[in-house]
């Protein structure tokens, strides 16, 4: 492995490269060159992965466009970086493109929000990715960022038990309970200040 960290990568030979060959980390993404390892994830956010493909593999069966849900897939820049390559949770993928992405986010990732803000940059550079949906580990929330016509991302966020995840590229939506089905976090009808529309 420390042969491999010290070589300087390119997206195209990191995605061809079997994971394990990097070492006994859960997972690895590569961000300017260089291979960073990550920690397995916690049990909530693997259970809000578990709610979210299920909802998805659901709705996307029969799908015209051949559109699928994939969990760990890469995700590497089509114009810069091209010496880096994310790894989202979830993915759709249509065709050959992802079209929408999914991060959980965890407490650390809240902290951490310059980290935060540039792999979701190193997404939206990505071809093919429409929208980019942030959902969050300890509250019934989700923050979701899509490309517009004219080049732009706009945001919007979603939060709450009444809340519905809209995915504008693919005319779908969930009820964020079916997201969050196998993780229970501390969220009453009280203060979930959501009025239930999508967005």
């Amino acid at each position: 492995m420390a042969e491999r960290a010290e070589r300087s990568w390119t997206a195209t030979d990191f995605l061809a490269t079997d994971q394990g060959e990097f070492g006994s980390a859960w997972r690895y993404e590569l961000i300017d060159g260089r291979i960073v390892g990550q920690a397995a994830p916690t049990p909530e956010h693997g259970a809000i992965i578990s709610g979210l493909t299920a909802a998805l593999a659901g709705r996307l069966r029969g799908n015209v466009d051949g559109c699928r849900p994939e969990v760990g897939s890469g995700a590497a820049p089509a114009r810069q970086q091209r010496s880096t390559a994310r790894i989202p949770d979830v993915t759709i993928r249509c065709g050959d493109l992802p079209r929408v992405v999914f991060e959980i986010v965890s407490p650390s990732e809240l902290r951490a929000w310059r980290a935060r803000d540039r792999k979701r940059r190193d997404l939206q550079d990505v071809e093919g990715v429409r929208e980019i949906v942030e959902i969050y580990q300890d509250e019934m929330a989700a923050h979701i960022y899509r490309s517009e016509r004219d080049g732009t991302w706009s945001f919007a966020a979603v939060g709450g038990l009444a809340s519905v995840l809209a995915l504008r590229s693919l005319g779908l939506e969930i009820p964020m309970t079916e997201v969050y089905e196998f993780a229970l976090p501390g969220v009453s009808d009280e203060d979930s200040g959501s009025d239930g529309v999508s967005v």
